[in-house]
Parts: C-alpha cells; sequence; structure tokens
C-alpha cells in the first residue's frame, strides 16, 4: 500500500513538473511572438509621428529662402510687420501649421500667423532651447503648451540668413499635436510619447495625456522645465506595478483604469524629435494560449495515464476493460470539443483585433477637403449680406439655398471621416464636369461681373462625367479663373473662354486675354508668383495645389501662352467609362 502511495505520489509530482514547463514554454513563445508583433507596431507608430512631423520639418528652411522674410527680419523693430504677419497667415492655411513665428536675432516674435489673435508678436523666446540650436545653426525643435486652452505644439525652428551667410534671425513653425493625434486615436494598442521629463505629451489615448511616467514632485519643483507644461493639467501616473516576467518588463494595474490589467510594455528612442515611444500590448492572449496548450498537455498526461492504468487492469475482465475505454474516449471527446472551442475563441479575438486595427486607418487629407466648402459658405454669406443690402431678396434665397448645399456636402465628409471605411474623405469617382463648371462660375460671378470680365461659355447640353472629386475639381477650375481675373487686371477688355472637349480623354480649356505668361516652365513651382507681397494670395500655390489635386484624379494640367496673345491652360481628365 505504502509503495503504491509512492508511485502515485512521483506521478503527480512528474505531471506537475511537465505542466508546468508546458506553460512557461508556451507562455514565453507566445510572449516572444507579442514581443514582435509590439515592436514592430511601435516601429510603425513612431515613423508615422516622425512622418507627420517631415510635412512640416522642412517648411521653416524653405520659407528662410524666401527673400521676403531676409529682408523683413532686418527692419527696424519699430517699423510695421502686418504685411509679414499676413504673409506667415496664409502660409499656415496653406500648410496647416499651426503658427508661423518670424524671429529677430535676440528672439523676439517680430510677426505671427495668429497676429489677429492673442499672438506671440513681442514675445522674446531667446532661451528656448530650440532657438538656441538654431543659432547655432541647427534646425531647433521643442513642444510645450503654452496655456491651458492652447493646444500642444511642437516646433521646429531654423535660422535666417544675410547674403553673406550670416545669422539674422529665424523662422519658427508650430505644430498642432491634436491633429496629428486624430489619425491614430483607433489603434488598438495603447501608444504613447514621453519626453526627457516623463511627461506623457503625445498619446492615442486622452487619459494618458500629461500624465507623468516619472518623479511628479521634482518635475514640479524644476521651474524651468515644468513651464513647458500647464502645471494644473499635470497629473500622477495612474497606479500600477512594473514587474520583469521572463526577462520583460510587464505592468500590473492596481486599480480599474483604461489598459489592460496586464500589459507587455516596451519602448524605443526617438532622437531626432526628443521623446521615447512607448506601446502597451495586452497579456491576456498570451496567457490564454499558455493555458490552452497546458491544458492540452494535461489531456495527453490524462490519455497516459488511462493507458497505464488500462495495462496494468490486465486481470480485470473483458467487459470492465470495455467500460474503463468508453468512459475514458467520452470524457476526451469533452475535453476535445472545449478546447477546440477556446482556440476557435481566440482565433476569433485575433481576427476582430485585425479588424480594428484597420478601422484606425484615418484619412490624412480630410482637412483640405472640408476647408474648400467652408471657403465657399464665406464668400456665399460675404454676397447675402450685400445683396440684402440692395434688397435682392430672390438672389439672398439662392445664396442661402448654395450655402445650405455646401453644408450638405461637408455632412457627407465628415460621416465617411466616422464611418472609418475609406482612406479619403472623397474619393475619386464620377464627376459631371459641366456641372462643375456651372457650380464655379456662379461662385466667382460677382467678382467677375465687378471686373467686366466677359465669360465666354457655351455649355455642353449632356453631363460630361469624368474621373475626379466634385470640390476639388472645382477648386482647380476657380484658381485658374481667379488667376485669370487677376491678370487681367489693367485690361481694356477682359476676357475669359472655357471649352469642354472629348477624344480619349476629355479637356477642359481655360483661356484669358490677358499678358501672357512670363516663365510657363515654373508656373508650376511652389511659391513661383508674379504677384508682389501683399496683393492677391501672391504665395504662388495655386497652382501647384492644382497641379497635385489634377494628377490625384490620374489626369494632367498644362499652361502655355495662346497665339492671340493671353494665357490658356488644359486639364486633361479621365472618362468616366474609362475607368
Amino acid at each position: 500500500m505504502l509503495k503504491r502511495v509512492v508511485i502515485i505520489l512521483l506521478i503527480g509530482l512528474t505531471a506537475v513538473s511537465l505542466l508546468w514547463g508546458v506553460w512557461r514554454w508556451s507562455y514565453n513563445e507566445a510572449l516572444v511572438q507579442l514581443e514582435v508583433r509590439g515592436q514592430g507596431n511601435l516601429s510603425l507608430a513612431s515613423d508615422r509621428l516622425v512622418s507627420q512631423f517631415g510635412r512640416y520639418r522642412q517648411l521653416p528652411v524653405v520659407l528662410s529662402d524666401n527673400p521676403v522674410l531676409r529682408e523683413a527680419v532686418v527692419r527696424d523693430p519699430k517699423e510695421s510687420f502686418q504685411d509679414i504677419s499676413i504673409f506667415l497667415e496664409r502660409a499656415a492655411d496653406v500648410t496647416g501649421a499651426l503658427d508661423i513665428l518670424l524671429l529677430d536675432r535676440s528672439g523676439t516674435t517680430l510677426a505671427a500667423a495668429n497676429w489677429q489673435d492673442d499672438s506671440f508678436i513681442g514675445v522674446n523666446f531667446a532661451g528656448r532651447p530650440d532657438f538656441v540650436r538654431a543659432m547655432n545653426g541647427a534646425l531647433g525643435f521643442y513642444h510645450s503648451q503654452e496655456n491651458a486652452d492652447d493646444p500642444r505644439g511642437f516646433y521646429f525652428t531654423t535660422a535666417l540668413r544675410d547674403g553673406l551667410g550670416n545669422i539674422t534671425g529665424g523662422i519658427s513653425i508650430k505644430v498642432d499635436l491634436e491633429v496629428l493625434e486624430v489619425e491614430w486615436r483607433g489603434d488598438p494598442e495603447i501608444i504613447f510619447f514621453t519626453d526627457a521629463n516623463g511627461v506623457i505629451f503625445i498619446a492615442n489615448r486622452h487619459s494618458l495625456l500629461l500624465r507623468v511616467y516619472g518623479d511628479y514632485d521634482e518635475l514640479l519643483s524644476n521651474e524651468k522645465e515644468s513651464q513647458r507644461y500647464v502645471r494644473a493639467q499635470l497629473q500622477t501616473m495612474f497606479p500600477f506595478a512594473e514587474d520583469e516576467k521572463f526577462g520583460r518588463t510587464r505592468w500590473v494595474q492596481s486599480e480599474d483604469f483604461e489598459i489592460p490589467l496586464r500589459s507587455l510594455y516596451l519602448k524605443t528612442p526617438l532622437p531626432v524629435i526628443g521623446m521615447t515611444g512607448n506601446i502597451l500590448l495586452d497579456l491576456k492572449p498570451v496567457e490564454e494560449q499558455a493555458r490552452l496548450r497546458t491544458a492540452l498537455a494535461a489531456a495527453f498526461l490524462v490519455m497516459l495515464g488511462l493507458l497505464i492504468m488500462n495495462l496494468l487492469q490486465r486481470r480485470r475482465t473483458l467487459a470492465d476493460l470495455l467500460k474503463i475505454e468508453e468512459k475514458a474516449t467520452a470524457e476526451l471527446e469533452i475535453r476535445v470539443a472545449d478546447r477546440t472551442a477556446q482556440l476557435q475563441s481566440a482565433n476569433e479575438h485575433l481576427v476582430q483585433a485585425g479588424k480594428l486595427a484597420a478601422l484606425g486607418q484615418m484619412s490624412a487629407g480630410i482637412s483640405h477637403e472640408l476647408n474648400q466648402p467652408l471657403a465657399a459658405i464665406q464668400s456665399y454669406a460675404e454676397n447675402a449680406v450685400i445683396l440684402l443690402e440692395r434688397e435682392r431678396t430672390a438672389d439672398v434665397s439662392k445664396n442661402l439655398g448654395q450655402i445650405s448645399s455646401l453644408a450638405g456636402r461637408m455632412g457627407r465628409i465628415i460621416r465617411n471621416l466616422r464611418a472609418f471605411s475609406r482612406k479619403e474623405g472623397e474619393p475619386a469617382g464620377e464627376v459631371d464636369l459641366v456641372k462643375v463648371v456651372e457650380d464655379t462660375l456662379e461662385l466667382a460671378g460677382i467678382r467677375l461681373r465687378e471686373k467686366n470680365v466677359v465669360v465666354h461659355w457655351v455649355k455642353p447640353t449632356k453631363p460630361v462625367l469624368v474621373i475626379g472629386g466634385g470640390v476639388r475639381l472645382q477648386q482647380v477650375v476657380l484658381n485658374l479663373i481667379s488667376n485669370a481675373t487677376d491678370a487681367m487686371e489693367v485690361q481694356s477688355d477682359p476676357q475669359i473662354w472655357l471649352d469642354i472637349s472629348r477624344s480619349n480623354a476629355v479637356y477642359l480649356k481655360v483661356r484669358d486675354n490677358g499678358p501672357g505668361l512670363e516663365d510657363k516652365d515654373k508656373i508650376f513651382e511652389p511659391f513661383y508668383t508674379t504677384k508682389p507681397i501683399g496683393e492677391g494670395d501672391g504665395m504662388g500655390l495655386g497652382l501647384s495645389i492644382s497641379y497635385g489635386i489634377v494628377q490625384s484624379f490620374g489626369g494632367q494640367i498644362v499652361g502655355e501662352n495662346h497665339n492671340d496673345g493671353g494665357a490658356v491652360f488644359r486639364i486633361e481628365l479621365t472618362p468616366a467609362e474609362a475607368k
């Protein structure tokens, strides 16, 4: 009897040791897979953030070559810089920058894009690290939140130089971090970026922002560093314990929060922006996989034990052996069915996680699609005021109808954003080019009449369907009409011809009888303009943007001088039936 008990105990200890080894191996293997996936997602998120910053990183370098800004920075500080502020305001609207600052050599702000609001004009940034770095000839960067009502901002600053290469001042670009975060708020993984002070300054979970992953009291006692944050908004980190398991860092929550109870914590430095990327990955799938494999191993051991028992019970009758075997088989089938159901459930969770990751893809260009209808609504509203003063109520009603139509168009764009089902708010599709021209002429009609411009336009009797986006095509046509109107400012009989024709492609021609193009090879280059600063847009970005819009539809746009005088632009688009 004692010998039997000892054998049973040894078998039990061996089984427990084996199951522990299976669980440990399964857990570690799943943890390695989760770590590899997490490192990949963290790298993608870090690269995405750096790429988003890359759109603004070169902007101060480009603006530093602008001769107007290079001349303005050496003006007498007592002079007015309103014209420069207006120029910077337009540049910020076009590029999406939150603010653009012109600084003199001492760090004092001379002009700013937000000059009409609570601006930084007159504020000195001499001690800020990005300005100090820029004055040493390098591209400086800095992040801060000046006031509780201000968005969190990231600055890129570079030096302005005179003709001899001497540093005369600087250009600083402020980026709205909340706009960047919108694109990846839906990611299933919890990703956040901390600065050198341990403050979570960028995150895809709003509740993590401005929490201090470090010594909270030490940061508050450091007056210089704490000035870059709004002290009242700084918070301590949520209660959690950080430990090491299988050589990897794990976070374990002590209270209910919007992160998993147990998470794998990974990080990577981002010296190019002075931050550290962090990611938290739910350990629940790892634990479930380890439990599932351990359970399968336990089932195998049970089978082995039953087999041994069956061999030891040879003395029993055949009837007893058959009964035991049937019972063991039934139990095994139940266990296998249960484990199979658990495995299927785990796979379904993984598939759902993949769907959520796909739904996290946001359109980077949605703001551009909203700006044009907003500008049109403003134009119609301003026209409605003038028409109301002239008691032209019918035209006022018509303008309000157009505003309603544009508001409906913006509603469609916003619904697209909420749906998360497309990469762009308004993908290229079938568009009636005739309606686009009609709507554009209606939008530009008042200005054309004020400038006494005669429009030659024979509307086709049938719709002409092309591949494109209605809002963006209207923006291109409006830009061409506006440029033609500006070019004919001194013309005694300004005229514009619009014509739609087709062969293998659909062509829209916009011609004027102005002075023509001075340098047709440069007209689509960014910042190329023949207009002086302060007159019209005067920034040289309209045709460059139009060129990019038409190309995005698979089309082409070219400009040249007409034989009878003036300029002619030809837009080539793909017919809808060729799609």
